[in-house]
């Protein structure tokens, strides 16, 4: 998916020599949504139009983690994935730009120089971009600055779910309370979970008869509210069932990410394993001993086999 993809710190690493070359678009881009998409599609329609080199600058932390870290939120994308993301959509070439309290003190017109635009470069931005100290270059400064400068300016219009426009905060409330079909709208796609597959305590196969692997997220990852969820694996596309939750029929503790696979007996320890989230099933619930939850987990592995056989029907 990235074999032609490249990222870079700055665009002479990209072997761009000159403003001219250049068409380019800025922003955090959290989860890649069907807003971003639209923003990403006009940059490939500008470099199509005039051959110039197309180039996506994101920033790395999220820049709340540096100028306010009490609101910095959990991330729909971690940098790699927002990566993979861009890529797929047809991004050419990223600069991952890091963030730092130097930087935020930046004006647009400095960040703009220090990023090549120039005369002569194409700047493609969403309806909402504002930029530099206090958010204080917003499109109509960045206007001003481009016929004073000598660069184009392009702005995408929203995308509009139910009367309101995509946003990565809209979608990271959608997930939190576990909204997984409204999430996927705007986003696109399904909202994925993965990680790497690490050891359990086996409850969930000795004690329950369903085993079940252990995923390490991401430790920036938001994660859907606790529940138990539809998904499918997305290397292979089985079905199968997951859980987030801190346990609570077993005394509860820390917050667990178990996926089981419908009629897998799979050894997953040490692989990589994402899902994708399709459906929220349940909340997380406390029952009264571990034969109960046993069968909660049965009727839910039951109920996933029913969407699993209905997604097979319309295909």
């Amino acid at each position: 998916m990235m074999t032609s993809f490249r990222k870079a710190l700055t665009v002479g690493e990209l072997g761009i020599t000159s403003p001219t070359e250049l068409a380019i678009t800025v922003g955090n881009f959290d989860g890649v949504h069907v807003g971003h998409a639209a923003v990403l599609g006009e940059l490939r329609r500008v470099v199509e139009r005039t051959g110039r080199r197309g180039v996506v600058v994101t920033f790395d932390p999220h820049p709340l983690a540096v100028v306010a870290p009490g609101r910095a939120p959990r991330l729909l994308s971690p940098l790699d994935e927002r990566l993979e993301l861009m890529a797929a959509l047809g991004a050419e070439a990223a600069l991952v730009i890091p963030f730092t309290p130097e930087l935020a003190a930046n004006d647009g017109r400095a960040f703009l120089a220090g990023i090549g635009v120039g005369q002569g470069s194409h700047l493609v931005l969403g309806f909402d971009f504002h930029m530099g100290r206090d958010r204080s270059s917003g499109l109509e400064s960045l206007r001003r600055l481009g016929q004073e400068v000598g660069f184009d300016l392009d702005v995408v219009p929203p995308i509009l779910h139910e009367g309101d426009p995509v946003s990565s905060s809209r979608i990271r409330s959608a997930i939190a309370r576990g909204d997984v079909a409204a999430a996927a709208t705007m986003l696109g796609r399904p909202y994925v979970v993965g990680g790497a597959v690490v050891r359990g305590d086996g409850i969930g196969g000795k004690t329950l008869g369903t085993p079940t692997a252990n995923l390490e997220t991401h430790a920036l990852k938001l994660l859907p509210a606790d529940g138990v969820y539809y998904v499918t694996d997305t290397a292979t596309g089985r079905p199968g069932v997951l859980y987030i939750g801190a346990r609570p029929t077993f005394g509860g503790g820390g917050r667990r990410v178990e996926v089981h696979l419908l009629d897998a007996e799979l050894d997953l320890y040490g692989a990589d394993l994402g899902v994708a989230i399709l459906a929220r099933l349940r909340g997380d619930e406390r029952f009264e001993d571990p034969e109960k939850l046993a069968a909660q987990i049965d009727e839910d592995i039951a109920r996933a086999r029913e969407l699993a056989g209905e997604a097979g029907s319309d295909g």
